[in-house]
Parts: C-alpha cells; structure tokens; sequence
C-alpha cells in the first residue's frame, strides 16, 4: 500500500495529466440534511474546474432544504427514490445506496465520494483524492484519512480497527477505515458488492484490499477534518450495522465458520425519571450487487 500526502499535488499539473491522459473524473456528494455545509462542499469541488467533470448529489430524503441548495448551485439532484426507480432496484435507503447508485449516474472513469458535512471543506480533499490515481498508474483505489482535532473516531477504534486487526490482518496499517473520503476506478468500483447503510466504507474497504494487489491501493493524508459529533446512541446503531456486515465477510472470505444466524436486532435504553425505557434497531444494511451485474447499468454502459 502506497501513501501520499495531499500536499504532493497542486490544481494545475493534475489538470494537466489529466487532459494528458484523457480521463474523466466524477465527484458524488451523498446528503442527508447537510444545509449547513453543502454550499462550501460544492462551491470547492467546483473550485477545481477542469479537473472534475462531473458533480452530482445524491440525497436520502432531505428535510432541512440541502436539496434546494443544491439545485440553486446547479448541481444535478437526485433523489433515492427516483434512483429507484431509474435503477430498477427496490429503494434500500442509506449512505451506501447512494454511493452504489453513484456508479449508475455519473459517466466518468474514476469515481470520489466526499462526506457532505465537512466544515472545513477545503480543495485537499479533491486534490489528495484524486492524485494518487492521476500520478501512478497502478492505483486503482484510495482511501482517506485526516487529523480528527476532538480525537473522536469511537466506533473506529472501540470496534472496527480491533476486528480488522483480528481477522483482516492485511487492513492492519489502514489509518481510518472509516474515512468517506474515498474512491477509485470505475472499472474495479462497479464489480464489487455495496452495503446499503454506513458499512458501505468498511466493506468498500474490505474488498479492495481482497481484489487488488497492494501497489493497487493508496492512503492519501488530507489534513485536517471538522464535522458534527453525532449522538453515542447514533454511534450505537452505525456499530451494529457495521458489526453486522463485518461477520459477513470473515464467512464470505472463509475466515469463520458461524453455525447460527446473528440477530439482527440490537436494543438501546435510556432512563427517563428513573424509568428504564427500551427502543430497538433492526440492523438492516443491505446488501447490494455490483453495478456491473444490474440490467439497466449493462443497457446505459453498452455491456
């Protein structure tokens, strides 16, 4: 695994080998209720001119007017349920559909996806991204990470990184694996299984480093990253599901042998005027084909 930092590239000479090379370059934004940074995070892809091709913003049922911004910006918006129906796929809602349904709309070769809430959003992010593959050509995918100033990666360091450790010992030097800013080439990105919620970035991971060979995949430092902490309970949920899909593949990868179904059902208390109250999630993080395999994305792609 090779690495980078985003200060090994600048705006100009990537433009350059990018038109030098004649690769097309795309940027999905997914967003759910991201008003209060979607106009930064756009008007800085947008920053990068002829080195990004295509934007589009994929959005789970925004509430708060993201997509209004974002079709006030001139971004082509695209709601879930009408990827939906565009895909010819049942709407299974979260971050990963839209990273997955990314694949089907936009038309370029390589393919990033940046987190829409970033306060600090800032052209690094694009420019360490995209570097990597525009500079070698072996690297078929790269991953991000980036200095969290609260120190606040929970579910990373509580429950992803021991499990990879354990039982991925290939990920071990993985800096945050959960990181969402992140991407690679369409022709590795549409052959491989999404997860329909947050376990999309662990298990976009996962088969990277199963299907390519290690020169083939790239950690790029970003800097620094600011964002909204969300709720310990919030944190809860996101472990579950990814917990969920990490069992998942120690038995696709023949790591485990599980000889009974894990429950799917994880139960979260609160104590209000000393009254235990219970509410349970149904951790349901689908999973979802490679695009290559999905009839309408055959008929667009001419295959």
């Amino acid at each position: 695994m090779k690495h980078y930092n985003y200060s090994d590239f600048n705006l100009k000479n990537l433009q350059k080998i990018k038109t030098s090379k004649s690769i097309s370059i795309g940027v999905c934004l997914p967003v759910l209720n991201e008003a209060q940074t979607l106009n930064k995070v756009v008007n800085v892809v947008r920053s990068c001119g002829s080195l990004v091709d295509e934007v589009v913003i994929i959005d789970s049922g925004s509430n708060d007017g993201s997509t209004k911004i974002g079709k006030d910006l001139g971004v082509r918006v695209i709601r879930d349920s009408y990827s939906s129906k565009k895909i010819g796929m049942k709407l299974k809602r979260g971050k990963g559909w839209n990273l997955w349904s990314s694949l089907y709309f936009l038309n370029t070769d390589i393919i990033i996806w940046i987190d829409s809430d970033i306060r600090n959003i800032n052209q690094r992010f694009i420019l360490g991204l995209i570097g990597p593959m525009l500079t070698d050509k072996a690297i078929k995918f790269v991953k991000g990470f980036y200095k969290r100033p609260k120190g606040d990666s929970r579910v990373t360091e509580i429950l992803v990184r021991p499990f990879l450790n354990f039982f991925f010992p290939k990920t071990i030097n993985v800096i945050q694996p959960l990181s969402g800013e992140y991407g690679g080439y369409r022709k590795f990105l549409e052959k491989i299984h999404f997860y329909s919620g947050y376990s999309v970035d662990v298990s976009i991971l996962l088969n990277a480093f199963h299907l390519l060979k290690q020169n083939e995949i790239a950690q790029v430092n970003l800097g620094k990253r600011v964002h909204s902490l969300h709720t310990v309970t919030f944190l809860g949920k996101m472990a579950a599901s990814i917990l969920k899909t990490l069992l998942y593949f120690v038995v696709e990868f023949d790591i485990l042998i599980i000889n009974k179904k894990p429950k799917s059902v994880l139960r979260q208390f609160d104590i209000v005027q000393n009254i235990p109250s219970c509410n349970d999630f149904v951790a349901s993080d689908y999973l979802l084909p490679p695009m290559i395999t999905v009839q309408s994305y055959q008929k667009k792609f001419n295959f």
